[in-house]
Order: C-alpha cells, then sequence, then structure tokens
C-alpha cells in the first residue's frame, strides 16, 4: 500500500471516529417513559377516579398504554402526566386535576385518543407500556401486585409497591436533624410535669394529632392557652376501637367552647378514610417544641406526679427543623377529604378521679445535641427495622403487645430482633401482663415462652403484671446498641406499620439510651429502686444509707468501750 492510500484511510478513520462521538454527544437523549403508578379500583362511582401515571421525557406521541382490550395514545407533548378516566371524579377524590381524561367530563383537561375500551379492572388485569408499538413495560394484577380498593401501586427503582399506600396518602422521606436540646421523660413518673409545662409555656400556636383525649386537666391547660391568644387545633381519630366515649365527648366540647379547633378525620360509605386509625400521639408548640408520646391524653398514660399509671415513654424536641418537618405532616394530614371539623354537643368534661399514689422514680433528663429522626406510620416505618437489622451488640424492647404479621411466621421487626441474638447481641423483651394481652392462646405469654425456650442466654423475654405504680405497659419502644432509642406509637402489629397513621422518633444519643436503659432495668428486675435520688447517682441510696447507720452503730460501740 502507497503513503497516500494510508493517509486516505486513516483519515476515513478518524472521520468516521470524531462522525460517532458527535452522534453520541450531540445527539439528543433518547426518550425514556415508564409507568410510574396507578391505581385501578378508586373510590368514586364506577372507578372514575382510576388513574395512571407517566415519568419521563420526550415525544409523547411515540408511546401509548394498554390493557388489552383498549389502548390510549397522547398528543406531541412531554413531561410526566397523570391520566385520569373521569377528571371530574379524580379531583373530588384527589383534590387537584389530572393532566390528562379518557372520558370527557371537564372541558379544560386534555383529551387523550382511545381506540377500543380503556377501563382497568378491579380484580385483575395488566399495563403495558408501548414505544412505537413495541412493548417495554408491563405490570399485572394480582400477579405482579395485590388488589384492593384504594390501593395506589407505585413503581421505584424497579420495584413495585415497597410501602403499602392508599389514595390521599402521603408520600414522606426520612430526615434526620441535630436538635438542640431533647427533654426525656416516662409515665407514669413524670410526663405530666413536662406536657403541662410545654403547652403553658406555648405563646402563639398549639398543634396536635391525638387517639383518644380524656384528661381534664390537659383539656383545661389547652383551654388556658386558647384564652391568651394561643392558636390550638386539635386532630383526632373519629372512630376508635369502641367508639368516642363520653367522657372524650365532654372534653372534646369542652375544648371547642375555650376556642379550641377540633377536627376528626372520618370514613363514609362512600369514601373510606385514609388510614386505618389515626394513633399518633404528638404536640408542635410555638414551632419549636415537638413532643412524642406512646400515651394517649388520659389519666392513665399521663397521671399527676405520684399517681400509678401506664409505663410509657415520651421525648420533647427542641428543634425547628424537627417541627417544621412535624408541620408538615400536621398540615397535609388535617388537609385531607376525610377530615371534618367537630360539631360541638353538649356534653360534661370529667373531673380528674386520680391514680392510687406511688413514688416516682424517674426524673426529666435533658440532653443536648441529638441527632433525631422523626419516623411517621405507613410512609417510613421500615426505619425501625433498618435500626434493628444494624443492631450488633444490644436490643431492648417494651411493647404492648407483638403479633404476626398476616402470612408470615412472625413479626418481622421481633425476627430482626431473634436475628440479631443468633450473631451474639443481648437481646431482652418485656411484653405487658394484662389479661387481655395474656388470656388467649397466641398473645404475650406464649410469646414470651417461645422466645425463652429458644435455649439462648442472650435472648430472653419477659411478662411485666408485677410492677409498683405501673398499671400496665402501653410502651412501644425499644433501646439499640446503647446508642438509638426509639420513641412511638407504633404497636407491633401489622396495621400499626402499615396502615395507621403513627408517629415516632428515633434518637441517637448515648445519653438518651443511658436513661431508658435505666427505665427499662428498672422493670426487668427493678435493677434501679424506687427513689429519684438513687436514679440520679446510678445506685440503690439505702445501700449507702444502711452502711452509714452500720457504721454509726460500730462507731458508738467503740466509742463506748473507749469511754470505759
Amino acid at each position: 500500500m502507497n503513503r497516500a492510500a494510508d493517509i486516505k484511510i486513516r483519515i476515513r478513520i478518524i472521520t468516521a471516529v470524531l462522525l460517532f462521538c458527535l452522534l453520541l454527544f450531540c445527539a439528543p437523549a433518547a426518550a425514556d417513559y415508564v409507568i410510574s403508578e396507578f391505581c385501578a379500583d378508586g373510590y368514586a362511582s364506577g372507578d372514575g377516579d382510576e388513574y395512571f401515571v407517566l415519568d419521563g421525557t420526550g415525544d409523547l406521541a411515540e408511546w401509548s398504554v394498554t390493557d388489552g382490550e383498549g389502548t390510549v395514545s397522547f398528543p406531541h407533548a412531554s413531561g410526566a402526566c397523570i391520566v385520569a378516566l373521569n377528571a371530574a371524579d379524580y379531583y373530588a377524590v384527589h383534590g387537584t386535576y389530572p393532566d390528562y381524561e379518557i372520558k370527557s367530563s371537564l372541558d379544560f383537561i386534555p383529551k387523550v385518543s382511545v381506540s377500543g375500551k380503556f377501563q382497568m379492572a378491579n380484580d385483575g388485569d395488566d399495563l403495558t407500556l408501548l414505544h412505537n408499538g413495541k412493548a417495554v413495560q408491563k405490570v399485572s394484577w394480582p400477579e405482579d401486585v395485590s388488589k384492593g380498593s384504594g390501593v395506589v401501586h407505585i413503581y421505584k427503582d424497579g420495584v413495585w409497591d415497597s410501602r403499602v399506600m392508599k389514595i390521599g396518602q402521603t408520600r414522606l422521606t426520612p430526615a434526620t436533624y441535630s436538635a438542640d436540646k431533647v427533654t426525656l421523660f416516662v409515665s407514669p413518673d413524670c410526663t405530666y410535669d413536662v406536657l403541662l409545662g410545654v403547652i403553658t409555656d406555648a405563646k402563639s400556636s398549639l398543634d396536635i394529632t391525638m387517639y383518644e383525649f380524656t384528661h381534664p386537666d390537659i383539656a383545661k391547660a389547652l383551654a388556658d392557652a386558647a384564652s391568651r391568644g394561643v392558636s390550638v387545633r386539635l386532630f383526632m381519630e373519629g372512630g376508635p376501637v369502641g367508639g368516642i366515649s363520653n367522657a372524650e365527648k365532654g372534653t372534646l366540647d369542652y375544648l371547642q367552647r375555650a376556642g379550641v379547633a377540633v377536627y376528626t378525620i372520618e370514613s363514609t360509605p362512600d369514601l373510606p378514610a385514609r388510614y386505618r386509625f389515626v394513633h399518633a400521639k404528638y404536640l408542635i408548640a410555638d414551632s419549636y417544641v415537638t413532643v412524642v408520646l406512646s400515651e394517649n391524653f388520659k389519666e392513665s398514660g399521663i397521671p399527676r406526679s405520684g399517681e400509678s399509671g401506664n409505663r410509657g415513654w415520651g421525648a420533647a424536641v427542641y428543634d425547628a427543623d424537627v417541627a417544621e418537618y412535624f408541620s408538615s405532616v400536621f398540615t397535609a394530614d388535617l388537609a385531607g377529604y376525610d377530615v371534618y371539623e367537630r360539631s360541638a354537643e353538649t356534653y360534661t368534661i370529667p373531673n380528674y378521679s386520680g391514680g392510687e399514689k406511688t413514688s416516682p422514680v424517674f426524673e426529666p433528663v435533658t440532653v443536648y445535641n441529638v441527632n433525631v429522626t422523626p419516623v411517621f406510620a405507613p410512609d417510613t416505618s421500615y426505619l425501625i427495622g433498618d435500626t434493628l437489622k444494624n443492631a450488633s451488640s444490644s436490643v431492648a424492647i417494651q411493647q404492648a403487645y407483638i403479633t404476626k404479621y398476616p402470612g408470615l411466621g412472625e413479626h418481622p421487626w421481633l425476627s430482626l430482633a431473634i436475628d440479631a441474638a443468633k450473631k451474639g447481641a443481648d437481646v431482652r423483651v418485656q411484653l405487658d401482663g394484662m389479661y387481655y394481652n395474656t388470656e388467649d392462646d397466641e398473645d404475650n405469654d406464649e410469646l414470651a415462652a417461645d422466645m425463652n425456650r429458644m435455649g439462648m442466654s442472650n435472648l430472653r423475654a419477659q411478662v411485666i403484671s408485677d410492677r409498683d405504680g405501673i398499671l400496665k405497659v402501653h410502651n412501644k419502644g425499644m433501646i439499640v446498641d446503647g446508642r438509638y432509642v426509639l420513641i412511638s406509637s407504633i404497636n407491633w402489629n401489622y396495621n400499626s406499620a402499615n396502615n395507621n397513621r403513627e408517629a415516632a422518633l428515633i434518637l441517637d444519643s448515648p445519653e438518651a439510651a443511658a436513661y431508658y436503659t435505666k427505665v427499662f432495668d428498672y422493670d426487668w428486675d427493678k435493677y434501679v429502686l424506687d427513689n429519684p435520688a438513687s436514679y440520679a447517682l446510678g445506685f440503690d441510696v439505702r445501700f449507702l444509707i444502711g452502711a452509714l447507720i452500720i457504721l454509726a452503730g460500730i462507731g458508738f460501740v467503740i466509742f463506748r468501750k473507749v469511754r470505759k
């Protein structure tokens, strides 16, 4: 080959490489749409609110969606879009409009083109996404996702339905904040004083979400706050187990007469509530203080200091970012289609009855610069499992009860705790011993016995029924590796984590872990005996007092002998 021919070949190769690079780096990115969400079984009559969502970029005209009987095609447009069967029905349920509708209901909503009959069947169907007529994605139910009224299916990171989702529920993402300070407290010992202090100190606003409310002292403190100009809003479960008692009706009537705005979440025959129960228990004061508890606003959960009551844990977080996170959830929950301003009645607020007198053991303790992670069920309840997955040295769990998940042999979080024990961690589980948690064939006492029969010295379970001053264990907390503490309203059953609105905190703080471990140890075997001085010093001062008495006696005897 002569030199001229060789140069021509080299030029052609270089030209081809340059052209390839130009096409690679300068050509527009390929369109890439995906069915990211759909609801096949809505709440509107005839499922008019059923919808699907396409997420991606590029010319929508190249894409279509079929259910096997009909095909939806799009005009020349770009970007993510919501396509509803009927825009008016979609708006009635969701409170927002879709980008397109299939059936004509509103003139200002664009229509898609439809060939055949497109409507998703509730019990079983499929959706297929086509690009220029070629299938690129398919989802079928009940094969790929479960069917159910109001169930929203979400595709994220290549997975369908990583959580249970219903129409109108929030879609929170995890966040961790460094809080200025956190005050730790427990029931029955000192919750009352901390909570009443926060309410009394409020200057501008108090927003509260609560499952049950019959505590007259707390009601009167909130009424006092309203009278001095504090905006007080209360969001309540409208259909608790057993219904709303006359005592609660009287409490809520009293609050409304005092100027407190009371809202309830309720289902109707045509429109189920977004959550099975609003079971959360939290308060936000002045957009700065957030109080999260395991206890309802009831005398048994928050007794006056020196009275018996439930064992529960709580924490007051002093941090604007944490308060803002909780406030955003409160606002979203209050804006739901299933929330109603309560109609006041004429019931009377109950009198405070008072519990059995007892000696408080634990006082509040304030710790500083604590990493705080808010947890809300059903959105981020998985964070509890994630914390247990990483347990390495110790796990202490205190729960009212633990039940199995449907279709599983155990509660998944308990299984993770047992796995931690198998890897060498010291795991202790405390459960309530009240009759309704022990009278059946498969409840707390059987669960504790099964765990103890596993034969691991580092895995122990206990049913608590005889602790002085403690009526029952109503707590939903845990301590992991002497560092992480869960303060929570989330019971360890399926619905609480997956279908209820619940609230919790994960505190990353060895100091907080030490505080609640003291409480846990006391409940386990009264390691810290019943006086606050013992807790503060870390040992039972009565041993010291006894020793001093003995030494004094010996000294007196020696003194008498010397005198003789």
